[in-house]
């Protein structure tokens, strides 16, 4: 009786000292997943990510609206238009029919090999700087190659130019320059010319013609 009196308070004394040993392991397991938690935060960052993605597109719509709200001055371009050619080939280019143009013979070439009519319905132009608040230019007729000069040079340059060299190819009206007296200046005026087909120059007009 004796020893069995020993042995169940021994038996009981182990049991107890086994439970007391899994308790810590049961809180090292749950540690690591209280560390997953925390790295699985990133995806917040994701969402931060698309907010800046956003701004370029916003910064494109501004410079989009900057250029629509450019100064626009109506210039009655039909009023002068040009007849409609059904452009389908080039002609050689005739470099004797301008006295300048083989001096920039490498640019014509390279202008009337690439280009198609994008004035007057005829021509082909070519347009490059002449020196400080300077450009000059040439025009090539696609149907017989003949050059002929463009109204710019200095003459028709200005030092404050809101804008130069506006045409298009269904008019004959040029838009040497629109010039002001200074920066500051809100007043502006025209270098305006309107090609006449028939002669082969250019003929100066005044704005009241021309808007």
């Amino acid at each position: 009786m004796k020893i069995k009196t020993l042995i169940l308070p021994l038996i009981a004394f182990a049991l107890l000292s086994c439970k007391e040993k899994k308790e810590p392991v049961r809180d090292e397991v749950a540690r690591p997943v209280t560390v997953d938690t925390v790295v699985a935060e990133p995806p917040q960052e994701i969402k931060t990510d698309t907010a800046v993605i956003k701004e370029p597109e916003n910064a494109k719509t501004e410079e989009a609206e900057t250029e629509t709200d450019a100064i626009s001055y109506h210039f009655d371009f039909n009023k002068f238009s040009s007849k409609n050619y059904n452009f389908v080939k080039k002609a050689k280019l005739d470099f004797s029919s301008d006295d300048g143009a083989y001096t920039f013979r490498t640019r014509i070439k390279e202008a009337y090999a690439s280009g198609t009519p994008d004035f007057a319905s005829y021509y082909i132009t070519v347009i490059f700087g002449c020196g400080a608040s300077c450009i000059m230019g040439l025009m090539m007729d696609v149907r017989d190659g003949k050059i002929y000069g463009l109204p710019l040079g200095e003459e028709n340059s200005c030092l404050f130019a809101e804008d130069r060299a506006i045409y298009n190819a269904k008019s004959r009206l040029f838009i040497s320059g629109i010039c002001k007296e200074s920066p500051e200046d809100e007043n502006v005026y025209y270098h305006a010319f309107v090609w006449n087909e028939e002669k082969k120059v250019f003929e100066k007009v005044e704005e009241k013609d021309i808007k």
